[in-house]
């Protein structure tokens, strides 16, 4: 565990240099709601757990990283089985992590008239799933706690400045579990620091 959390630590620490090269300025605030994706818990059991997430998420972020908290659940299921309803499985979970990269960033121009940003950055975290009930092909009970380290690439159209949406696909390691696990989707965003005169 010392082993997990130190990593987590540097992941921290390698992020900070790009928090404190804008410390003239206030971050930027983005609320996450919804985040609407489909899930593979495991990719290499995609055909046999599959599933659906939604959830929400705070940003403080400049255009170089982020720190994030959040929360929101995975209806999953194994779509290969005889009797799917009684592979239905749900899983809260809340989870923190910080992203080192372009973060819905178009060289410091977003505007109407400069509508299109991007995400390209690799993230670390940790995770805590509240879920009791193992899974099936697996016929284990996820662990409820989990280091994760990935990467979050994202694309999207500058609606008005405030209020946007942006298309993603992510992917993890979860380290205690020992998986990857993959998600396509998007989110619909508040700006909450948006200058709507630009």
């Amino acid at each position: 565990m010392k082993k997990h959390f130190l990593l987590f630590a540097t992941c921290v620490a390698f992020s900070f240099p790009a928090f404190s090269q804008q410390t003239a300025k206030l971050p930027r605030l983005f609320l996450d709601i919804p985040i609407v994706h489909l899930a593979a818990p495991d990719v290499t059991l995609v055909g046999n757990r599959l599933g659906v997430g939604v959830g929400t998420a705070m940003n403080v972020a400049t255009h170089w990283s982020t720190a994030r908290l959040g929360g929101g659940a995975v209806f999953s299921m194994d779509p290969q089985s005889r009797e799917v309803q009684e592979t239905f499985v749900t899983s809260p979970y809340m989870l923190f992590e910080v992203g080192a990269g372009k973060y819905r960033t178009n060289g410091n121009q977003c505007s109407k008239t400069k509508s299109k940003a991007f995400t390209a950055m690799a993230k670390a975290g940790v995770r805590y799933a509240f879920i009791s009930e193992a899974l099936e092909p697996e016929g284990e009970v996820p662990d409820k706690f989990d280091v994760t380290v990935g990467a979050e690439l994202g694309y999207f159209f500058i609606r008005d400045v405030f209020k946007n949406t942006e298309v993603f696909l992510d992917g993890y390691y979860h380290v205690n579990s020992k998986i990857i696990s993959a998600n396509f989707g998007f989110k619909m965003f508040l700006n909450l620091r948006a200058d709507r005169d630009r």
